[in-house]
């Protein structure tokens, strides 16, 4: 089975501090493991995402998150349960110079961010390139 790769930038809210969002992104970790991810690693300062704010090596509330592409519907919603336990609360998928808000999605645009990844992640890769994922049929 293929896996994908996806940059997610967690934010605790505007007036949390870095303990609180180095807390938030551990939660948000073990919650990601429970779904069955593959893996969820702390982002690294190399390569970060745009947005995010480094620190002796880690990036404070980015993580590297390593899945089946039918695993993603499932990730989509605890983003979107985890955002909803408190105010300020939002999850950001990063996908190369792709930027997606994974919080505070109405079913609708929900279902059009788990499509839209689904197709792009089920594209044959052009000659040269390494697959990114395959497509599972069935209920994710």
């Amino acid at each position: 089975m293929a896996y994908v790769q996806i940059h997610v930038i967690v934010n605790t809210g505007p007036e949390a501090d870095e303990r609180e969002r180095a807390e938030g992104t551990a939660q948000l970790r073990k919650l990601l493991l429970q779904v069955g991810v593959e893996e969820v690693r702390l982002q690294r300062d190399e390569g970060r995402p745009p947005n995010t704010k480094a620190g002796n090596g880690i990036v404070l509330g980015a993580m590297l998150v390593t899945l089946a592409p039918h695993v993603f519907s499932s990730v989509v919603s605890l983003f979107q349960t985890w955002s909803e336990r408190a105010a300020g609360r939002s999850v950001e998928i990063v996908e190369g110079e792709r930027s997606l808000a994974a919080s505070g999605l109405s079913e609708v645009e929900q279902r059009e961010l788990i499509d839209d990844f689904r197709r792009r992640t089920a594209t044959s890769p052009q000659e040269g390139e390494t697959p990114q994922g395959e497509m599972t049929h069935g209920s994710p």
